[in-house]
């Protein structure tokens, strides 16, 4: 996935976890999120909240049942409005960030001059793992999610 973040318009990412958009039915995921710009705390770099990842989240975003929208179960962590627990990862162009499916992250919007793209993709192990009907990405016929191994 490709995420723009414009100088002086690229939008606040609101905190979450991965885990939430993308179910494997307890299978660990990792995103990978590569800074094409310098993530820089003016721009939008990421926000953590340390160890917020040993807290599993029931807070999911389903397909709804005819598949024309969303719908959210469960609650969001304690912690994910508690400010001061957030530490920023600032983050040179090209780098590899990678972010447990569990932890808690966001981002604040562009106030820079400068661009804050960045590419991300998510991992986790098929073998053993259940993908969710109810999650908003589903394969085709054609096969689009790829097994590495």
């Amino acid at each position: 996935m490709y995420i723009f973040k414009s100088p002086g318009i690229g939008g606040e990412v609101v905190p979450h976890k991965d885990s939430s958009f993308l179910h494997t039915g307890g299978t660990p995921m990792v995103g990978f999120w590569i800074p094409l710009d310098d993530a820089l705390l003016d721009n939008g770099c990421l926000w953590f909240i340390p160890g917020s990842h040993k807290e599993a989240s029931t807070l999911k975003m389903n397909s709804n049942d005819e598949n024309t929208g969303f719908v959210y179960t469960g609650t969001k962590n304690d912690n994910f409005s508690k400010d001061e627990e957030y530490v920023s990862a600032e983050a040179k162009r090209g780098s590899l960030v990678l972010i447990h499916g569990e932890v808690v992250h966001k981002s604040y919007r562009n106030s820079s001059p400068r661009p804050r793209n960045a590419f991300t993709f998510h991992l986790y192990e098929g073998q053993g793992a259940d993908w969710a009907k109810t999650n908003w990405n589903q394969p085709t016929e054609k096969g689009t999610f790829v097994e590495l191994y």
